[in-house]
């Protein structure tokens, strides 16, 4: 005889937009149940059974994912207590492509079906797989969509001469409603003062000495989650960009070009003139020549692989740098162009010029923490390579430093892929028979694979984090944890990057 057919276990997810009517006999949430256990009983022969649990969120919008009782049937799926889930209509699990993509893949990960009784969507067939294939391609590009339309809109509101965030400027509040900047007025009189000593010093560092010998100092400011930021005597550079903020005479400054801004001007622009005019004291200039643009094979191509933004060119006596206004650390010029080169030859031939690869490659993204790049090619294809550690003159590198180990969080990272492909691949008949195999517990086996609940973003840094040197991995599975059970993958990414921040990586 042969094995007896295994239960499908289906949880019934019920959602109801507004709490009207709820308080009756026979409502929505209980309408919706009804059908969801009518199919599930008509498909009794091939296993499939109702479980009790009860998923209903009453009076919650599908516009979002923080909803209790979906909360709830996340965290049995994760516990491995649902094979199924069964709705009465797609958009009662969620009205927003992008949470249902994320849905999809949490479900996929934990090998859940999902059914909609009332549309032609079940996943347990290869045509709702492919129909589910194709729903994430629309969500990848409804993401990039999303992604053109914020920049387009932040463009917009800086040619208005709106404030759209950044670093609190000393002389202005950010208004409480946010949005907008209001006069400081006792910092506002510190510009002043500012301005008026560099109008008369004429040289950067006459106005500095002057500046930190009245004590004049920088913004003291607390940022929304708390962290207080002191403030600090000048320094050459802090001093040379508020000499330059347009902010101060009420102008916005956006790719170059000025507009009108919505805050008032603290600076009279007849000062502003005459420090502005002085070379010295000019952002744009060195005293007695004018700044050149750097030359540079990536310029306008690199991008920052921790913040997205593209990386500036810069140049100490000796090298040029890709740098980003983040915490990310530069890159050499050096070190970058000719890997790039070499990473192109099979494309491009021996020695690709900068104009070989400006027409092949439409944008680089460089990780300081992992050392990857990204080619993103103009076809529409993709590869990656890590940047060798620099041997040249002048880096020091110990044998530990090449050398070093492999962090633990990235073999586990490795391990939970390795083991979701070999059931998925049917290897091996299921995660209880690695765990056997294995001789590790059940309990620890689902530790192990929560890091696959992590944005793939999270999950490929994991695997390419730097080799640990000395002293302990800079993170750690523990840090994960509470990480891995955000749905939204996006808040994963912010939370990811503090965590990441916070330990230097």
């Amino acid at each position: 005889m042969g094995e007896p057919q295994r239960n499908l276990r289906c949880a019934i997810y019920t959602r109801k937009s507004t709490e009207e009517g709820l308080d009756q006999n026979f409502n929505s949430l209980q309408a919706q149940r009804e059908a969801a256990e009518a199919f599930i009983a008509s498909q009794r022969e091939a296993g499939w059974v109702a479980l009790g649990e009860r998923y209903d969120d009453g009076g919650f919008t599908g516009a979002h994912l923080e909803r209790p009782a979906l909360e709830r049937l996340l965290a049995d799926i994760e516990a491995k207590r649902v094979d199924c889930v069964v709705v009465y209509k797609v958009d009662r699990l969620s009205r927003s492509l992008l949470d249902f993509a994320r849905l999809m893949s949490v479900f996929d990960r934990h090998q859940v079906s999902f059914v909609s009784v009332t549309q032609e969507f079940n996943t347990t067939t290869s045509m709702g797989r492919l129909t589910l294939n194709i729903l994430l391609s629309f969500a990848q590009f409804e993401r990039e969509i999303i992604a053109e339309r914020t920049r387009d809109k932040l463009s917009a509101a800086r040619k208005k001469g709106k404030w759209i965030g950044g670093i609190p400027v000393l002389g202005y509040d950010v208004a409480p409603e946010g949005g907008r900047l209001v006069v400081n007025e006792p910092e506002a009189e510190r510009v002043r003062q500012i301005f008026s000593i560099a109008a008369e010093a004429q040289t950067l560092a006459a106005t500095l000495q002057q500046v930190n010998a009245r004590e004049l100092t920088t913004k003291d400011w607390t940022s929304r989650n708390g962290r207080h930021h002191r403030a600090q005597p000048f320094s050459k550079s802090t001093l040379r960009r508020l000499l330059a903020n347009v902010l101060y005479i009420g102008r916005i400054r956006h790719k170059g070009v000025e507009y009108p801004g919505e805050q008032p001007a603290i600076v009279e622009r007849e000062v502003w003139r005459r420090v502005t005019e002085q070379p010295d004291l000019n952002a744009c200039h060195e005293k007695g020549r004018t700044h050149q643009p750097q030359h540079a094979v990536l310029r306008g191509l690199l991008y920052c692989g921790a913040c997205g933004s593209l990386m500036k060119v810069t140049r100490t006596r000796a090298y040029r740098y890709y740098v980003c206004d983040c915490t990310q650390s530069p890159v050499a010029a050096v070190d970058l162009e000719p890997a790039l080169g070499g990473a192109l030859e099979p494309l491009l031939g021996h020695s690709p010029t900068e104009l070989d690869i400006r027409q092949l490659v439409q944008r680089v993204t460089y990780n300081a923490s992992t050392r990857q790049v990204v080619v993103d090619l103009k076809d529409g294809t993709r590869f990656e390579f890590r940047l060798p550690l620099a041997l040249r003159r002048g880096v020091r590198r110990t044998r530990r430093e090449l050398s070093g180990r492999v962090p633990r969080v990235s073999r586990l990272m490795a391990l939970a892929l390795k083991f979701e492909r070999m059931v998925h691949e049917r290897q091996l008949r299921d995660y209880a028979e690695i765990a056997r195999l294995g001789q590790v517990s059940r309990a620890r086996l689902s530790q192990i694979l929560g890091l696959l609940n992590l944005a793939p973003a999270i999950q490929e840094t994991l695997l390419l984090l730097p080799k640990t040197v000395t002293g302990h991995d800079p993170i750690t599975e523990r840090h994960l944890r509470p990480i891995a059970l955000v749905v939204d993958w996006q808040q994963q990414e912010k939370m990811f990057q503090a965590q990441m921040a916070a330990v230097r990586v």
